[in-house]
């Protein structure tokens, strides 16, 4: 689709080189190969079931520091993953290849959580701790020790409270890696808070969730 001229601050710029890193479809994103070469850390900021982008990154770059922050991850959502499939196949609705997947996937995750240089907090990122497992932004990047972090989010919605923060500690984040959810809800807001990160940001790429249809209706993805 093409967007009203309204959006033309989502312009990306045109960089030199774009590299796929992390695995196809959800999961993986395009980064600007040239500022990789600046990255030494990486943080990331809701994990979930797929570390695919924090494994090529950490191969590609020999991170000095890992850090990732989910308190929903244990072992018991590999597990639940693993039987679902398991189940898919019995009933013929999926392939052993995906049941393969998700064991390897498990077995990944555990090996790259083995690294000295990686470590996984059970932690909620907040604007404002409220519990015991919530940490803000701040913590966790004067926690990394760097000012060349990789910061990546995808935190189903949790991303527009803590723009302020990113914004804040900018020239501690060489890139900027973060998925938005909820936009046809939460337009204005998502609009808002992408005017605000590109006082301090550059729009190297940008891509629309495809899993669902545009309607005739649809000024936006």
């Amino acid at each position: 689709m093409i967007l009203d001229s309204r959006y033309d601050f989502l312009k990306p710029f045109i960089v030199e080189k774009l590299v796929r890193l992390g695995r196809k479809f959800d999961g993986g994103y395009l980064v600007c190969d040239t500022a990789l070469k600046e990255i030494d850390s990486l943080v990331t900021i809701g994990v979930g079931d797929d570390i695919s982008f924090e494994i090529d990154l950490e191969k590609k770059n020999s991170l000095k520091n890992v850090q990732m922050y989910d308190y929903t991850v244990n072992h018991l959502l590999f597990f639940k993953i693993i039987i679902k499939y398991i189940r898919r196949l019995i009933t013929f609705r999926t392939k052993l290849e995906n049941l393969t997947y998700s064991i390897n996937n498990y077995i990944n995750f555990i090996k790259f959580n083995k690294k000295t240089n990686v470590n996984l907090f059970k932690k909620r990122i907040v604007e404002e701790k409220e519990k015991k497992f919530d940490i803000t932004l701040d913590e966790i990047l004067n926690h990394t020790d760097s000012e060349k972090n990789l910061l990546k989010l995808d935190i189903e919605g949790g991303e527009y409270s803590i723009i302020n923060s990113i914004n804040k500690n900018h020239f501690k984040i060489k890139m900027l890696i973060i998925e938005f959810h909820f936009i046809k809800e939460k337009k204005d807001l998502f609009l808002e808070s992408v005017k605000k990160l590109i006082n301090n940001f550059d729009i190297i790429h940008i891509h629309a969730n495809n899993y669902f249809e545009l309607q005739e209706e649809d000024d936006f993805f």
